[in-house]
């Protein structure tokens, strides 16, 4: 499915939720909007020693059917969970690999995160078109993060990234150097938590949309940049 169709998708579902203002707000956003979010960079040659503790024992491991039959399960969800959540399903059904799951010591997910490797890259492409920069074998995309209700306010997300990324790297090829992800800049918890997952702040994206047309535009930066490390 492509990137459009998958905003239609979330349309139709806002629609049929009754959510009228988030479709109201959606479609004003792609008339004429713009977007900044915090490019972020694991370096997987350094050592890093800043990732929070999660409140619960965790570790990772990689997302197979028996995980996913349980954590794509909508049932009790708020709608706007649902409509998350189906969201990163549709990943794991369009078969991008590179799916990890921090786990908790009764094998129940507790984070969810996708690297996805450049053998995907067309792939990549074609479902989020131009909101990440070209990208060779030394690069993993990040994308997909998803914390389950039960799991939320428990210090997951900085020691979920931090394990799953360690997972990534250990079960990628050599060649594999960085993992890359895009966090909006106005999503303190999850800019933050990416920063004590263990990534850096390199890149600025700005993404603009006027009367429909997208544009995409990376800029070099640092956490000087960004209000969100100034309200600390």
């Amino acid at each position: 499915m492509s990137r459009v169709s998958s905003r239609l998708k979330v349309v139709a579902d806002q629609i049929r939720a009754g959510e009228i203002d988030n479709v109201t707000t959606d479609v004003v956003g792609w008339m004429n909007s713009s977007t900044d979010s915090v490019g972020f960079r694991r370096d997987f040659t350094k050592t890093y020693d800043r990732h929070t503790k999660a409140d619960v024992e965790l570790r990772a491991v990689a997302l197979d059917e028996s995980l996913a039959e349980v954590l794509f399960d909508t049932d009790g969800l708020k709608d706007r969970d649902k409509q998350f959540l189906d969201r990163r399903c549709l990943l794991w059904k369009e078969g991008f690999t590179g799916a990890y799951v921090a786990v908790d010591p009764d094998n129940q997910p507790a984070y969810l995160q996708w690297f996805i490797p450049h053998t995907q890259a067309p792939k990549v492409k074609a479902y989020w078109g131009p909101l990440f920069p070209e990208f060779g074998a030394d690069t993993l995309i990040v994308e997909g993060a998803w914390i389950p209700p039960a799991f939320r306010k428990k210090n997951v997300m900085g020691e979920g990234l931090w394990l799953t990324s360690e997972a990534a790297k250990a079960n990628s090829s050599d060649v594999v150097r960085y993992a890359m992800c895009y966090p909006e800049a106005t999503n303190k918890g999850a800019v933050l938590g990416t920063y004590s997952g263990g990534y850096d702040v390199f890149q600025k994206r700005t993404e603009t949309w006027k009367f429909g047309r997208r544009s995409v535009k990376f800029t070099p930066a640092t956490e000087a940049d960004f209000d969100v490390f100034n309200q600390q």
